[in-house]
């Protein structure tokens, strides 16, 4: 029992018990007697005291419950028991008994005490006056909360991060915050209490804002101690998401995968739920063990291997428990064969089961669910590799009987080579021959197995079965296709293949014929999303066919790089924006009836055939666009992407750029390419002479138009 429950020896529970006997019989100087001798004992928070005025209050004692403040007050001042000084006054306040000047002056004396340092005290006790306020008790709460988000706390605003109170302006009922992003934020303090959480001292988002630099050292050292602290603030579970929010600024995108491997291996770490739902905690203990075993044990096949993949790094102890457990589990004739598969894999690499029991119940498993639809569920590429070495080892004639079907299925490129190389080996290289034919004749069939194939050139081993395959017209189709919605997920690769070190490279130098390069450039001149291998590749073909330079294109319209890049960018948006908004429009208007006099029906729909003709026109010119780079244009004659000066008879000179139709400009000497007068200058040299705008003028020089 602490001091505060003690009075005079005796507990202040038998002090209110005697307290009640007293006023029930009602003598006001024995009560006085009782309270003086509490208050001498000492009044701590006072509770106790407000619980006996309480039981007077409801005996019409209101005059003595007045006198009983005065002197409770005055002690606790005395005593410099602010709390309780606060209290006592606000209840004479509150019932409006005893000296109303006195509990005021009180009141302001335990507001300066209990929130003393807070800058804006002074101003706040100024503006809110509890001494002349008409309702003292509001006031006191419209002072506390604004000391409560004072100047310089930290807060936490929701949806917007930490940040600091910067001004706290009364008059107007606004506070002023400093975000990480964006400064003088409005709050208002009414608002305060919903959007603000106040942040104190060590909170790991307050250090984010304090020292960012700092913390972002300690971050990247030591990414299990930042997990910790973490949790601690913001927890106590989050998601990847979150967790990745409270990083934000400390742990970069391209830092995340391996800052979050070795946080995780923080023993004390459990992880909780699945896919979406998985959330991260902390173990009550230093270690997690003993939690991780019973949510083991307790848990279903697919739990257990989840819970084996986070945790088998932990203890042996722990880990050989779930290696013996998930083996026993996978045994089970009934155990989903995928999740059994990740199992014993899990189970062979934690220990606490003998290898060959392992291997055993995987061959077993093999031949229980069949070669051909265990390979179909397995999503990972280094398991069905395993899957395929033991059928070949435990069922020899299913494997080689699903050789050639899964070639044909196998998306992951090694899989593919020890697929191509365990046919070889069989003498069945006709069937790995039919299949490259296959691939390369139907390459968005098999998108996987055309970029692997693609890729294989420089084995050995292959290269025979693709190496008539890839030559210029191959090569054509490669830049065609990697443009294609198919071939998104290869992209990487097949800019390594595109590339000045990939196969594109040799195919220039060596197999590629003059005709080739001209429909190369011509596919390489409209637009696409590999812009550095494209441009690439059109200077190789350029350099290895300079001729190619000269020649004109037909059927292409020329633009700048910002040109086209600037009509992608409007077909996008009407297609995506401004058509789908008309025709949402068009249907609400239908449905308002009466389609003849719809006038918002009619105008929708005009609008909507208008934006349709717009996109249908920048799709074709778009599939006709030849991307003109203006320092690359050979100036000895005009050309598209020339700027050419005229010099009449009396010495005038005139300037004039030919660009494509999208640059057009006259007022501004920009001609389009197709334009009459833009036609009677093309081709002509240096000191010819020419007509332009119904003169003669001799074209004295030829720049490019940068």
């Amino acid at each position: 029992m602490g001091r505060s429950d003690i009075v005079a020896g005796v507990s202040t529970a038998t002090w209110i018990d005697g307290w009640q006997q007293v006023v029930g019989s009602g003598d006001a100087s024995k009560l006085e007697e009782l309270w003086l001798e509490r208050l001498a004992a000492g009044i701590g928070a006072g509770d106790d005291l407000l619980a006996a005025l309480k039981l007077i209050r409801g005996a019409n004692r209101k005059a003595l419950a007045g006198t009983l403040l005065e002197l409770a007050v005055e002690e606790a001042a005395s005593e410099g028991s602010w709390g309780a000084c606060r209290a006592f006054a606000a209840e004479m306040l509150r019932q409006g008994v005893g000296d109303d000047t006195l509990a005021r002056a009180k009141l302001a004396a335990a507001v300066r005490h209990l929130w003393a340092g807070r800058p804006s005290l002074e101003k706040l006790l100024q503006h809110f006056d509890l001494g002349a306020a008409r309702r003292p008790l509001e006031a006191l709460d419209q002072i506390e909360s604004w000391l409560t988000y004072d100047v310089g706390g930290v807060v936490l605003m929701a949806g917007k991060g930490p940040g600091r109170i910067v001004e706290a302006n009364p008059a107007v009922g606004m506070l002023r915050l400093d975000l990480e992003q964006d400064k003088r934020v409005p709050v208002p303090i009414d608002a305060a209490p919903k959007y603000l959480t106040l942040l104190p001292e060590g909170h790991f988002l307050r250090r984010r804002l304090e020292d960012r630099g700092g913390l972002r050292e300690q971050v990247l050292a030591d990414p299990q101690t930042t997990l910790v602290a973490v949790l601690e603030s913001l927890g106590p579970s989050m998601g990847v998401p979150e967790l990745k929010s409270a990083l934000q600024g400390l742990v970069g995108e391209d830092e995340w995968a391996s800052w979050w491997a070795r946080a995780r291996k923080l023993p004390r770490l459990l992880a909780e739920g699945s896919g979406s739902r998985l959330q991260y905690r902390l173990a009550a203990g230093e270690a997690a063990d003993g939690e991780i075993r019973e949510q083991f044990l307790a848990a279903s096949l697919p739990d257990r291997v989840e819970l084996a993949r986070r945790h088998g790094g932990g203890a042996r102890n722990l880990a050989e428990l779930m290696g013996r457990e998930l083996t026993r589990a996978c045994a089970a004739p009934d155990a989903d064969p995928v999740t059994a598969w990740e199992g014993l894999q899990l189970a062979l690499r934690l220990g606490g089961s003998e290898r060959a029991e392992v291997e055993a119940l995987r061959a077993e498993l093999v031949r229980r669910v069949g070669v051909f639809e265990l390979l179909a569920a397995l999503g990972d590429a280094v398991q069905r590799e395993q899957a395929l070495e033991l059928a070949r080892q435990h069922v020899p004639d299913e494997w080689a009987a699903v050789l050639a079907v899964w070639l044909e299925q196998e998306s992951h490129p090694k899989v593919l080579g020890r697929l191509a190389v365990w046919l070889i080996e069989r003498g069945e290289e006709a069937v790995l021959t039919r299949f490259f034919n296959q691939v390369f004749l139907q390459p968005s069939r098999f998108p996987a197995a055309f970029v692997w194939a693609s890729e294989v050139s420089g084995d050995p081993a292959l290269r025979s079965f693709v190496d008539e395959h890839l030559g210029g017209a191959f090569l054509v189709r490669l830049v065609e296709l990697s443009e294609r919605k198919e071939m998104v997920p290869y992209r990487a690769r097949l800019r390594e293949l595109l590339s000045a070190k990939g196969l594109a490279a040799s195919i220039i130098g060596e197999r590629l014929s003059l005709e080739q390069g001209r429909r190369l450039v011509q596919v390489l001149e409209t637009p696409g999303e590999l812009w550095e291998q494209r441009a690439w590749l059109r200077r190789a073909v350029l350099a290895r066919f300079p001729d190619l330079l000269k020649a004109p294109v037909v059927g292409v319209i020329p633009a700048l790089a910002a040109t086209a890049e600037r009509l992608q960018d409007e077909l996008k948006r009407l297609r995506d924006k401004d058509i789908p908004e008309v025709l949402r429009a068009i249907q609400i208007a239908k449905e308002e009836g009466d389609l003849r006099e719809n006038f918002e029906y009619h105008a929708q729909r005009a609008r909507q055939e208008l934006l349709s003709a717009r996109a249908a026109k920048l799709q074709e010119d778009l599939a006709k666009l030849r991307v003109l780079d203006p320092s690359q244009v050979d100036c000895s004659v005009v050309r598209v992407g020339t700027r050419v000066t005229l010099r009449r008879a009396d010495g005038c000179e005139l300037t004039v750029t030919i660009l494509g139709p999208y640059e057009a400009d006259p007022d501004a000497g920009i001609l389009s390419s197709g334009s009459e007068a833009a036609q009677g200058l093309l081709e002509h040299r240096p000191g010819a002479v020419v007509a332009y705008a119904g003169e003669s003028w001799t074209i004295v020089a030829i720049v490019p138009a940068v």
